[in-house]
């Protein structure tokens, strides 16, 4: 089996164009689908070819992200998780060092993302949350700052090379949101950080 990024199944491309109608660039689709890619190959056993998608996927967020975007801090962290792989320990503290840093940033751009209204199980669901989207965007945001400060912890112990208290890539295959929006982009810098 090949180690270069797979094309697009149609699966793929009818999510792709759901992204971009919804709002997404291609950097924003294809960072996701390379972290992605990469944690299932870490997976599965391949670190080599993991670590090749972690540097792919910073490249993109880099050059297409702005400064202040979790998915810039949780690339760094990611390189720091590939050259521990590969084991250059001391260079991944730094990269592991400056994604904590920026890390600490992160609660304060939580007021200003756009949280798109979710589908919800019956008629009744859509109607309050209709009525009270105030309230329902509030407790959003207090489900996202309390995964914002998990993740901030699971940086740390990275750093010091202890085991993450909580779960993340896993946690993403349960959770990852089928709106495209900017809360699905955090969920994907807090979940999407490479750990063991």
């Amino acid at each position: 089996m090949s180690d270069r990024p797979t094309s697009e199944s149609s699966p793929d491309r009818v999510q792709s164009r759901i992204a971009r109608n919804s709002g997404w660039n291609r950097s924003d689709i294809v960072w996701e689908r390379w972290q992605e890619e990469a944690n299932r190959l870490l997976r599965r056993g391949r670190p080599l070819a993991a670590a090749l998608r972690f540097v792919a996927a910073d490249f993109v967020a880099v050059l297409r992200f702005d400064d202040r975007d979790p998915r810039r801090i949780t690339s760094t962290a990611n390189l720091g998780f590939a050259l521990r792989l590969i084991g250059l320990r001391w260079p991944a503290r730094r990269f592991y060092r400056m994604a904590a840093a920026g890390w600490a940033e992160v609660p304060d751009i939580l007021g200003d993302i756009e949280i798109k209204p979710r589908a919800r199980s019956s008629l009744f669901h859509l109607r309050l949350e209709a009525k009270h989207r105030a309230a329902f965007r509030e407790n959003r945001i207090a489900r996202l700052r309390a995964m914002v400060d998990e993740c901030g912890e699971c940086l740390e112990c990275l750093l010091e090379e202890r085991p993450v208290p909580h779960r993340l890539y896993d946690r993403w295959l349960g959770e990852k949101p089928p709106i495209y929006d900017d809360a699905r982009k955090l969920l994907g810098a807090c979940l999407l950080i490479a750990s063991r």
